[in-house]
Order: structure tokens, then C-alpha cells, then sequence
């Protein structure tokens, strides 16, 4: 749902806000008129920042709806640019790839200072958390003890050694792993990142695995995740991705505030707790934002 503002100016001095590029503010409206729409994409780890997103601007006085599994990046990206979401959580080094293909940023302020500049005129990003969803290659703690802890120990035993991974690995990273570690898999099986590869590294179908930095599987089943001491995944911070107008300072500041407390560790847990002990989202995000003034 758009959103209708009942004054149609803008405020006369835009606000440069904490965590925007610098020399592109967000211009901040009023924030009064219809309620703010808070969407998400297509998983679980995106609902449940929604969830925490629509708490905190709550917290604000603000009317909120929600509008979850909206679909991938580009339905979603779409729908920001033309103001029917006001707000969405998503990944700062991907969506600095979606929005230009020939970016090589990998660390976190530079993937964030580019994106900044990639972004179209209908839209802007709030402080990025601590909080990373990155790719990781995970071992089981048997593999990590036979000498193998970084990505730079897999270029000698890379022909031995098969990986699971989601069907885009291969187009995305095969060449590049190559480049930087020297390392070409004896086979690259595709699988999606989840229990199914999980129970294959742990059946030692597949020797290494591709998964995500806050899934709960990693401490659950102890495997290890290598190390990228040449930053081959970029950063994936955790950002509200916003139309530009939407959010009055105070909204914003909420939105901050959020991101300031959250952390990989954090994300990590509240996922567990949302998909291991069947919390409801809405429920820790409730717990979430009433305690990020402690």
C-alpha cells in the first residue's frame, strides 16, 4: 500500500542522518498520514526483521502493517522504489550487487559507501547493524582437526574434497575461489543451504559446505566455519532498505537504534529460538526492542 501524506511538502531542510551517505541525506517528512508498510522477503530471517523493524517504529506512536514473503530482491526492490513498502531489511553486499553487477567491494564500510552511490533517487539505506548474513564454507569439527580452519588451507586438498552448495554457487564463486585460494573442488554439488546440506556434510557425502553465518545449524552440529582472510564473500550487513521520505527522524532514530543492537551473535540466537523452538516472530521482537534502551 502507498502511503498518503496529509502535508504534500516537504520539510525545507533535509536532515543528514546518522548511518546515510555522506552528502545524500534522506529527506525526512513529518511522518503523519497513513501507516508505515514493513515488508520482507521470502524467508524466515527477513520476516522476523521485519517483525523487529515494525515493533520499534510502533515504539514510535506510528500506525504499522506489515506485508511478509513479498518475494525476491527485484519484487521487492520494486515495491520500495515505488513507495507501496516503506521499509524492508536486507543485505548490504547484495543488494550493492543487484543494484550494480561490476561493484568489487568487500568489506563492510566500503560495500556500504557504494551502495550508498548505487542507489536510485526513490531510495536510501539507515545505519547498517554488526549484524551479518554472509556466505560461509563449513567443515565438520573432524575436518577442521585435520589442518583444514581457513579457505587459504583448501587449495592443496581442494581436487579431494566435494562441496554443497545452492545452484548459483558454481556461476557466482568457482572461478573466483579459484583466483584466490587456487582451490577447484573435486565436484560441486548443488544443494540447497539448509538441513538437506547439513545432513550431507554430516554423512560425509560432501566434505565442505556453503551456509549462512546466522544459521543455528552451525553451533547446533559443530561444525566449524573457515576463515576468508582475502574477503572473497562481501559483507552482508543487515540494513533497512527505505523510500525515501517515509520516516520522520524520530522513525528513523528508532530504525537506528535497532541496528546499533544488533549483532551476528543476536541474529543468530533469535533465529534459533524462531526456528528450532517454534518462538514467534512477533513475539522476540516485542522482547527485542523493549530492551534496547537497557
Amino acid at each position: 500500500m502507498k502511503r498518503v501524506f496529509a502535508l504534500g511538502l516537504a520539510l525545507v531542510a533535509a536532515l543528514t542522518l546518522t548511518g546515510c551517505g555522506p552528502g545524500d541525506p534522506l529527506d525526512s517528512q513529518s511522518g503523519e498520514g497513513g501507516p508505515i508498510v514493513v515488508g520482507s522477503a521470502d524467508f524466515a530471517e527477513s520476516e522476523l526483521l521485519m517483525e523487529i523493524y515494525a515493533e520499534a517504529l510502533r515504539s514510535t506512536g506510528a500506525e504499522v502493517r506489515t506485508k511478509g514473503r513479498i518475494g525476491a530482491r527485484e519484487v521487492y526492490v520494486k515495491a520500495v522504489r515505488q513507495g507501496e513498502l516503506s521499509v524492508i531489511p536486507d543485505y548490504t553486499g547484495n543488494l550493492l550487487k543487484y543494484l550494480d553487477e561490476k561493484a568489487q567491494a568487500t568489506r563492510s564500510q566500503p560495500v556500504y559507501d557504494a551502495l550508498d552511490k548505487a542507489l536510485p533517487a526513490e531510495l536510501g539505506v539507515l545505519q547498517y547493524s554488526p549484524a551479518e548474513d554472509s556466505d560461509v564454507l563449513t567443515v565438520t569439527a573432524e575436518t577442521a582437526a585435520s589442518g583444514l580452519r581457513s579457505m587459504a588451507d583448501l587449495g592443496p586438498r581442494c581436487g579431494e574434497l566435494v562441496l554443497g552448495a545452492p545452484a548459483e554457487w558454481k556461476s557466482r564463486w568457482k572461478d573466483r575461489i579459484a583466483e584466490l585460494y587456487g582451490c577447484t573442488f573435486r565436484e560441486i554439488r548443488e544443494l540447497q543451504a539448509g538441513s538437506i546440506t547439513v545432513d550431507a556434510l554430516l554423512s560425509d557425502k560432501i566434505q565442505v559446505a556453503n551456509l549462512f553465518s546466522t544459521s543455528a545449524a552451525i553451533e547446533r552440529n559443530n561444525l566449524v566455519t573457515l576463515e576468508d582472510p582475502k574477503d572473497m564473500f562481501p559483507a552482508q550487513n543487515v540494513v533497512p532498505l527505505v523510500h525515501r521520505g517515509d520516516l520522520n527522524q524520530q522513525q528513523i532514530d528508532a530504525l537506528n537504534r535497532v541496528s546499533k543492537a544488533l549483532t551476528t551473535t543476536k541474529l543468530t540466537e533469535l533465529n534459533k529460538r524462531m526456528v528450532v523452538d517454534k518462538a514467534n516472530a512477533a513475539d522476540l521482537a516485542k522482547t527485542f526492542v523493549s530492551r534496547l534502551g537497557r
